[in-house]
């Protein structure tokens, strides 16, 4: 009969495969070598394996890796001997190695190559990721140095491109080095973002229209508020290179336009439209629940009692019994728009069918052109353009005469300060002069009809233009009537023209 510490001497190993970069074969390249191993020993493996992928051994690894987990199973007693394929899959880091050996823990340590097996001798693992461990300091001083000269040419960090551009290999660069091009599909995405949001859509009507449009990001998930603003908050989007946030937490709205540098790629969105976008969004606290809409009027339109906008609602028809006695008629769902004071409560289609049809009528008259004219006191951009550029040189100037000595930093503190307000005023102003009047694309359509059921044309793109034209006041009309043609609707709802031609 065998006994229990007979069967207890046969080791039970756990596997750990690790690696910097995400790269499922190499993770399962590295097990498939310690299963075999083990195999060869005659060892039994405990349990599943523990990937890292695109996990750093030479930082902290935090409690939701599988490193972590792999110490609290030892720490359950669930295996007694730790297999890598080599010291470096282990770890690069010293500390970790103190997590692992006494007085911590009695963790036993074999490699597939190298050599290493703890229960005979800890030193060379020791002596092996001392010397790992150093070789991560020079390697991050090189990366350092070859950061900042990266950086002083516009060339971006290595890794995932955003949405709209395309990340380029080494091996297929232009002589320039060029790192990021544009992906023609995604960057209808990233245009039509700007494009709505400066003409006044919520940043939650525009992720609903995305995915009502079937448009999704690159990881096929479905557009949100959060990730349609920090499209309008990037500056790589304008080709520019933020400045390094060091450790800190990544903050969009913490960077300086002023301090970008130019990008070494082609810009997707003009400098302007980031600059007006981000000047509607800093400072102003996200919206995660967004406001976005399904119904054309809905928080447009008013009631006509109390003049409170109205809100979309879905009705329920209750039909009656057949007079030939075979049952009744299946139950429909419908639209509807109701006050939130309970004075109407009237069926949406209709009206929604005669607003267009407004719009559409007011969008075809003659005076049109009058109607879209742009307002004589807009802003010259170029001169904004211009003295943001002059803004810009005297910035490098002060900066210079700091590093020659020839200011101390607490002159060239107010200065820069002085020179940051006017900056600040003058982005501003662009802002407000490219923020797109909802008519402006209208400037030039023959065929208002055709503009509007244009199947690009957004819902949102259509609130607007409901929103810049008019206000929809809808009157109740009474228990049990129905509305169903045009010539009804409009006795029941009154167009209020805010716009008319000059």
């Amino acid at each position: 009969m065998t006994t229990e510490p007979a069967r207890r001497a046969v080791p039970r190993v756990a596997i750990y495969a690790r690696q910097s970069v995400e790269e499922d074969q190499g993770i399962a390249q590295q097990i498939a070598d310690c299963e075999e191993e083990v195999r060869r020993r005659g060892w039994l493996v405990a349990g599943e394996p523990y990937p890292d992928n695109d996990v750093s051994g030479s930082t902290a690894r935090g409690s939701k890796t599988n490193w972590a987990k792999m110490l609290k199973a030892y720490d359950a007693g669930e295996f007694d001997t730790l297999m890598v394929t080599e010291v470096d899959r282990l770890t690069r880091s010293l500390t970790d190695v103190l997590d692992i050996r006494p007085p911590r823990r009695d963790i036993r340590v074999v490699t597939v190559r190298g050599g290493i097996d703890t229960e005979h001798d800890d030193y060379m693992l020791k002596q092996l990721v001392l010397l790992a461990e150093r070789e991560v300091k020079i390697k991050a001083q090189r990366a350092q140095r070859y950061a900042r000269e990266r950086r002083a040419v516009g060339h971006p960090s290595p890794g995932k491109a955003p949405h709209g551009y395309t990340w380029v290999a080494a091996a297929s660069r232009d002589k320039a080095g060029t790192r990021y091009v544009i992906d023609t599909d995604e960057a209808k995405d990233v245009r039509k973002i700007f494009k709505e949001f400066l003409s006044g859509a919520p940043l939650g009507q525009i992720a609903r229209d995305l995915n009502t449009a079937g448009r999704s990001t690159r990881k096929g998930a479905r557009w949100h508020t959060s990730t349609v603003r920090r499209i309008l908050m990037n500056p790589l989007y304008a080709a520019l290179l933020p400045p390094s946030q060091g450790s800190q937490p990544h903050d969009l709205a913490a960077i300086d336009l002023a301090a970008c540098t130019p990008g070494a790629w082609k810009e997707l969105i003009q400098r302007d439209l980031l600059v007006a976008a981000r000047d509607k969004l800093i400072g102003v606290k996200p919206n995660h629940q967004g406001n976005s809409r399904k119904w054309l009027l809905s928080g447009l339109a008013v009631c006509s009692v109390c003049r409170e906008p109205v809100r979309s609602a879905r009705g329920k028809t209750h039909p009656t019994p057949r007079k030939d006695g075979t049952g009744t008629a299946p139950s429909q769902r419908y639209h509807t728009y109701r006050c939130v004071n309970g004075h109407i409560m009237r069926r949406g289609e209709i009206i929604d069918e005669f607003a267009s049809e407004a719009c559409i009528a007011r969008l075809s008259e003659p005076d049109t052109l009058d109607l879209l004219a742009p307002k004589p006191d807009v802003v010259d951009v170029r001169v904004l353009n211009s003295q943001r550029i002059a803004l810009g040189k005297r910035r490098k100037t002060v900066l210079k005469q700091i590093s020659s000595g020839r200011a101390t930093e607490e002159e060239a503190e107010e200065a820069l300060d002085d020179l940051a307000d006017e900056l600040r005023v003058v982005d501003t102003e662009i802002a407000r002069a490219v923020a797109s009047d909802p008519l402006a694309e209208l400037v030039g359509v023959e065929d208002a009809r055709a503009w509007w059921f244009d199947e690009e044309r957004t819902l949102a793109r259509r609130r607007t233009v409901v929103e810049a034209l008019m206000t929809v006041v809808i009157h109740p009309v009474g228990s049990g009537r129905r509305i169903t043609t045009f010539e009804a609707a409009g006795e029941t709802v009154e167009i209020d023209w805010k716009r008319s031609a000059t």
